[in-house]
C-alpha cells in the first residue's frame, strides 16, 4: 500500500478534472442530499415525538445513512485516512441493525410484560431435522446474542483496525496472513452473517403479528445499505485480484482500491434515503385532533404501564428526541430492559409449566 495516496492521475478523468476530483464532488453532492433528505425526517420525528420508546429507536436507524454518507464522502476526500474512516462505519451499521431488532419487540407489544408472555408462547418453526417444539424464550434469546454480539465486536474490529493500520501491519491489499486485514476482514463477515440472518428469521416469526407497521419495508430499507455494501465488498475484492481492475493513466491505486466503490456507495444512498421516507414516515404518529387512534401507536411504558399520550414529548424544535437519540445511557436501558424482559419471560415460563404440571396431577 503506498505511503501516499493524494497523488492525482495523470491524465484527466472527466473534462479537464482527475477521477479523484470528479468523485469528491459528486460524492459530495449526494452526501449533501442524503443528509437534506433523512435529517428532515428525523426533524419531523423529533417534532412529532408521540412515541419515545419507538421514535427514539427509528431516528437511530435514520442516523446510519447521514454518518455512512459523511464517512464514505471524507474517505474519498482524504484517501490516507480511508482505513480509519471506514472501520467505523460497521459499528454505525450495527448499533442501527440492533435498534432495528428492538423496534420490531416494540411493535410486539410496549408493554414488557405483555412481550414477556408472547415470547413464552411463541412456537417458532422447527428447523430441519428437528423432533422436539423449540422453546420461543430460548429461540428469542439465541437471536437477541446474534443481533447483540454485531455491535461489540464491530467496535473491537474498528478499534483492531486502527491499531494496525498505525503499526503498518494492515495492508488492505494484501491477502496474506501475516497482515491483519485478512483476520479483521474474516471476523467482521461472520459477525455481519450472524447478525444478518438471526435478523431476518426473526423478522420472519413476528411477521404475522406485525403486519400493521410494515416491517417489510423497513426492513428492506435498511438491508439495503447492509447487502449491497456486503455484495460489493466481495465483488471489488474478486475483480481487484484480476486484471479487470487495475492501476491505469486515469486511475490512481487510491482511486481502483477505495475511490470507486465508495462513490457506488454513495450513490446508492441516495434513493434509499428517499425510501426510508416511505419507511420510516412520521404518519403513525401524528396526533389528530380526535385523539389517539386504537392501535397503540401513542403508548409509551411507563412504571405503571401503558399510558396514552395526549402530546408531543420532544421539547423545542425536538431537543429531547435528539438528546434521547444520542445518548448511550438510553441505548444500554434498550438493552437492559432487554435482558430484564428475558428474565421476566423465563419465569413466566416456568410458572406455565409448573401450572400445566399441576392441573394434570
Amino acid at each position: 500500500m503506498p505511503d501516499d495516496l493524494s497523488g492525482a492521475a495523470s491524465e484527466p478523468f472527466v473534462g479537464d478534472m482527475t477521477f479523484h476530483t470528479f468523485s469528491n464532488i459528486l460524492s459530495g453532492a449526494c452526501a449533501v442530499f442524503v443528509c437534506l433528505v433523512v435529517v428532515t425526517l428525523m426533524i419531523m420525528h423529533g417534532t412529532h415525538f408521540s412515541n419515545p420508546c419507538r421514535q427514539t429507536k427509528i431516528m437511530r436507524i435514520c442516523a446510519l445513512l447521514p454518518l455512512y454518507a459523511i464517512f464514505s464522502f471524507l474517505a474519498i476526500y482524504f484517501p490516507n485516512g480511508y482505513v480509519y474512516l471506514v472501520a467505523w462505519l460497521d459499528v454505525f451499521q450495527a448499533i442501527a441493525l440492533c435498534a432495528f431488532f428492538l423496534l420490531l419487540c416494540d411493535f410486539v407489544s410496549p408493554s414488557q410484560e405483555e412481550r414477556a408472555m408472547f415470547f413464552a408462547k411463541l412456537q417458532p418453526k422447527k428447523g430441519k431435522g428437528s423432533s422436539k417444539p423449540m422453546d420461543g424464550i430460548a429461540w428469542f434469546q439465541k437471536k437477541w446474542y446474534m443481533v447483540l454480539q454485531y455491535p461489540v465486536v464491530a467496535f473491537i474490529d474498528a478499534i483492531g483496525t486502527c491499531i494496525t493500520e498505525a503499526a503498518d501491519i494492515y495492508c488492505l491489499e494484501s491477502s496474506k496472513a501475516y497482515y491483519a486485514h485478512v483476520w479483521l476482514n474474516v471476523i467482521r463477515i461472520v459477525s455481519v452473517f450472524l447478525a444478518t440472518v438471526s435478523i431476518l428469521t426473526f423478522y420472519a416469526a413476528l411477521k404475522p403479528h406485525i403486519l400493521q407497521h410494515k416491517p417489510l419495508t423497513k426492513l428492506v430499507a435498511l438491508k439495503l445499505i447492509v447487502g449491497l455494501v456486503f455484495l460489493e465488498n466481495i465483488i471489488f475484492t474478486i475483480l481487484r485480484s484480476t486484471s479487470l481492475l487495475d492501476t491505469t493513466a486515469k486511475l490512481t491505486w487510491a482511486d481502483v482500491h477505495m475511490g470507486i466503490e465508495t462513490l457506488i456507495i454513495c450513490l446508492q444512498l441516495v434513493p434509499i434515503a428517499c425510501l426510508f421516507h416511505y419507511a420510516y414516515g412520521i404518519g403513525p404518529y401524528r396526533l389528530s385532533r380526535s385523539g389517539p387512534s386504537d392501535d397503540h401507536d401513542y403508548t409509551t411504558v411507563s412504571s405503571n404501564g401503558p399510558k396514552i399520550l395526549q402530546h408531543y414529548q420532544g421539547g423545542p424544535l425536538g431537543i429531547w428526541a435528539w438528546l434521547s437519540m444520542c445518548n448511550p445511557m438510553e441505548f444500554s436501558r434498550d438493552i437492559r430492559d432487554t435482558f430484564a424482559m428475558l428474565k421476566q419471560a423465563r419465569q413466566g415460563s416456568r410458572h406455565m409449566l409448573l401450572s400445566e404440571a399441576t392441573g394434570y396431577q
